[in-house]
């Protein structure tokens, strides 16, 4: 479907944008190609759209793969573009939530699905943390989402912007930036800049950690007071049952400075200390 054809075809049916959705439709055919460029796909490929809307990424994206799954929330979008679709042939729309949807269900053995689409800010994060729950079937995210929140994911160790989500995705994924998208691209136009983030999901973590849910419970304690050296919020709250001079003696034990700030480690110190304090936790029940 072409840009120029929707507001047509949104005066035929009536349709107004939903803000409770949060729908800023693309709009600009020159940042479409971009996009596809982008994602890379190839004929044997399975894709899974979030929120194919009407369609100006589908359509073209059906054109390079095997298969498109459109999953698209809005009925009433569903129901406009149902016989669309259908005549494609290789695009199936659900009507469904991507929070409740199995992709593992539409992937084709070992070969993993590639997910594409423009999300809705509001539930930007949930929708990552949903693909990394069904990593094993993920080849790879290409998601167009607010400039700041891919920021926040794809910053290094020691900006400004790492954050407890930063390594959250980069322990799974490897996550870049591709190119910014301005607002006025979309319609309606949103209040910020949007990125088109690519993160591709890795086989196996990128450190190596003997209890990952220990070690996500460090850097979640880490960054809840971020702005203070990171031996405070570590030992506030008698967290792990250790004060603050069992703290201090652990980092740097573990070759990091108590005095750094939470962003100011790396997901390799992180899983240095994960493992010490479970050694620590382990000898403190024997």
């Amino acid at each position: 479907m072409e840009p120029t054809k929707l507001r047509e075809l949104w005066i035929e049916h009536g349709f107004r944008p939903d803000k409770s959705y949060g729908q800023n439709f693309l709009m600009d055919k020159n940042v479409r190609d971009k996009l596809l460029d982008a994602y890379a796909l190839g004929q044997e490929d399975i894709v899974v759209e979030i929120g194919p809307g009407f369609g100006i990424m589908t359509f073209e994206a059906a054109r390079r793969c095997r298969r498109v799954y459109a999953v698209e929330k809005d009925g009433r979008i569903c129901s406009i573009m149902a016989p669309f679709f259908a005549e494609a042939g290789n695009i199936t729309l659900v009507n469904a939530d991507i929070l409740g949807f199995d992709i593992c269900a539409v992937a084709d053995g070992p070969r993993r699905v590639k997910v594409v689409g423009n999300i809705p800010y509001c539930i930007s994060t949930p929708i990552v943390e949903t693909l990394v729950g069904q990593k094993g079937c993920v080849d790879s995210a290409s998601l167009v989402m607010q400039d700041e929140l891919a920021d926040r994911i794809a910053s290094p160790p020691g900006s400004r912007d790492f954050s407890s989500i930063s390594c959250y995705v980069q322990y799974h994924t490897y996550a870049r930036k591709i190119f910014k998208i301005s607002g006025h691209c979309f319609f309606p136009k949103p209040a910020v800049d949007s990125c088109l983030l690519k993160m591709e999901f890795l086989r196996e973590p990128s450190v190596k950690v003997g209890d990952e849910k220990l070690f996500f419970e460090i850097i979640h304690k880490a960054f809840s007071e971020r702005r203070k050296q990171v031996v405070n919020p570590l030992s506030s709250g008698d967290f792990l049952g250790m004060d603050k001079k069992a703290w201090t003696e652990l980092l740097a034990g573990c070759g990091v400075d108590p005095a750094k700030r939470a962003e100011r480690l790396s997901l390799e110190d992180y899983a240095r200390i994960a493992d010490a304090a479970r050694t620590a936790i382990s000898k403190s029940k024997a």
